[in-house]
């Protein structure tokens, strides 16, 4: 992940997010955290912060055994890099970084790497398409937002880009 306005490299860690992270999207995230649909037993939430403690994304992920695929439910940079609330984003990347840590959950899971997600906008499913080497798979939700899959090489590239960076 980097900086908008210098470049620099930003270290992320992402933990299991706690109620207190949760409840900072009360002021001015897009969606508010602690909901029925987010606090789903079957997901687990994460939070990924910068070494300074700022909450830079936060993501949610079914994570079940036996699966094929580790599902993003949902995953939301903060305000400050939030496309559809700032024109200049203060941090680039956080999608990618989301991902390659379901990538590694699935991985965990012994889903080979394997994720599917759904993208929100038209925007968003060009990104994945383009930047990410999604495929669309048959919808989750019929009628709902079109879903998506990054597995094989797409999967191992954009793994490999954490790995390897300096």
């Amino acid at each position: 992940m980097t900086e908008s306005a210098t470049g620099n490299r930003i270290d992320i860690e992402i933990d299991a997010a706690t109620k207190t992270e949760l409840d900072i999207t009360r002021n001015g995230w897009q969606t508010v955290w602690d909901t029925d649909f987010i606090l789903d037993s079957q997901k687990e939430i994460y939070a990924a912060k910068a070494e300074t403690g700022e909450i830079v994304a936060l993501g949610a992920y079914r994570v079940q055994q036996g699966s094929v695929a580790v599902y993003i439910a949902y995953m939301e940079s903060q305000p400050e890099s939030n496309p559809t609330l700032t024109q200049c984003k203060k941090y680039q990347g956080i999608g990618k970084a989301m991902i390659a840590f379901g990538i590694q959950l699935s991985i965990d899971a012994n889903c080979n790497g394997v994720v599917i997600f759904e993208a929100k906008t038209d925007e968003l499913e060009q990104h994945y398409l383009r930047d990410f080497g999604a495929r669309p798979v048959a919808s989750l939700h019929p009628g709902g937002p079109r879903t998506f899959m990054i597995a094989d090489q797409a999967a191992k590239d954009i793994f490999s880009s954490y790995l390897f960076e300096e």
